[in-house]
């Protein structure tokens, strides 16, 4: 009786498994999985450094997108052990790369996308135009132009995107490299691009005005400004300039062609020359500051005057006298300007009068003079001190009135040191 009893239990127990073995057939085995593990395997084998160095690879990503300066820090050491133990290897490079790109240490940069483009092969055309394009921005502003100029012709050769951005770069660095025909080339077909780029206007401008062709430079100066007004592109770039003062340079330039004010455009222009001495393009700055100390100040292009009744070149005959005398007052804070804004008006109406209306005359300006650069950060002292000798000049003025009874006009120029 026991006997049976343990048969019908063993029977019973197998049942179900034979039944579910008939209803649900084993799964095949994953052909593509097992020849991967295979292949893992044999690839640990072989170079026992491929995992560790994927491992280190995930680690930095994974604090790479934290985007904190402690993670950074960290996914750039996960990043060194990995090159370190497969140096040749272009992942670890590409990553680190980018990551000294946002920080701006262009020479640690240009290392490593170099070494990613050695030792890399990219076939998606738009990944490796962008890695090219960084790879040259990063050559550039370490200084070494002649790599740069040969990576963005690399680039250029089978570029799809970012056709602008890479003809504008080159163009910047042929400009560095002195090459000013074959700069405005490279910027003519960036412009071909993108017409509305700013950058590449001013770029442009500069480097028709360094080749003596002003009326070319004076065309793309003025189109720059009307995409660029308040000089964005000049002030705040996306990356920095190549040369030492450029800025300055084309702030000269903006102001002297575009957006006239030749005061400021003096300025900025003697800022260059004190900066960089022995820049390639001194010369050119020197002749824009002869050109400019030559005016007759104040020049008629900065000087603004809302009446209907006088006109500016009366007004600014009459002032060139005591500008001379005014200008002296800037001699210490030579990279400084001020503004002067002064009101006349001419005959007034009795408050006495009933039989027609009474115009009447707006306040005074209350802070007639107002200091609008300082390139040298000149001590405050000698701010105030130039601010109380041009008050007292301008208290001095004697300007034609309107003879329209109730008129009266408002008076703005521009006062720069001799």
């Amino acid at each position: 009786m026991r006997l049976a009893l343990i048969a019908l239990c063993v029977i019973g127990s197998l049942q179900p498994a034979y039944a579910q073995s008939k209803k649900y057939p084993p799964v095949a085995p994953d052909k593509e999985l097992e020849e991967e593990k295979r292949s893992d395997l044999w690839e640990s084998t072989l170079h026992p450094d491929t995992r560790p160095y994927k491992d280190l690879i995930r680690d930095a990503k994974r604090l790479i997108e934290h985007n904190t300066p402690a993670d950074t820090k960290a996914a750039i050491e996960k990043l060194d052990a990995a090159i370190k133990r497969l140096p040749k290897e272009p992942e670890a490079y590409l990553m680190r790369g980018q990551l000294y790109y946002a920080q701006r240490d262009w020479a640690k940069c240009a290392d490593d996308l170099g070494r990613a483009e050695d030792y890399g092969k990219v076939d998606d055309l738009t990944a490796r135009t962008k890695a090219r394009v960084e790879l040259g921005n990063c050559q550039a502003r370490a200084g070494r132009f002649t790599d740069a100029e040969n990576t963005f012709v690399r680039a250029s050769a089978s570029a799809q995107t970012q056709r602008s951005e890479l003809w504008m770069r080159l163009g910047e660095v042929r400009i560095a490299l002195g090459k000013l025909d074959e700069a405005i080339d490279a910027l003519t077909a960036a412009l071909d691009a993108d017409s509305s780029n700013a950058l590449t206007r001013w770029l442009l401008a500069a480097a028709y005005d360094r080749a003596r062709r002003p009326s070319e430079a004076v065309e793309h100066a003025q189109t720059a400004a009307r995409y660029d007004a308040s000089r964005t592109q000049i002030e705040m770039p996306t990356l920095p300039f190549l040369a030492p003062a450029e800025a300055d340079y084309l702030n000269g330039l903006a102001y002297r062609y575009a957006l006239p004010k030749p005061e400021y455009a003096l300025i900025y222009f003697r800022r260059y020359v004190k900066l960089v001495p022995s820049s390639p393009w001194k010369r050119r700055a020197d002749e824009h500051v002869r050109e400019l100390a030559g005016i007759k100040w104040p020049a008629k292009e900065s000087t603004a005057i809302s009446t209907t009744t006088v006109s500016v070149d009366e007004i600014k005959k009459q002032l060139e006298r005591p500008v001379a005398a005014m200008r002296q007052c800037l001699a210490k804070a030579p990279l400084a300007a001020f503004s002067v804004n002064v009101m006349k008006a001419g005959p007034r109406t009795s408050e006495a009068v009933r039989d027609r209306p009474i115009y009447r005359l707006p306040p005074p300006p209350m802070n007639p003079i107002r200091q609008q650069l300082d390139l040298a950060g000149s001590p405050q002292e000698e701010l105030d001190a130039a601010k109380r000798c041009l008050e007292q000049h301008v208290a001095k003025l004697k300007l034609p009135a309107p003879k329209e009874r109730d008129t009266y006009y408002t008076l703005t120029f521009v006062v720069v040191s001799p």
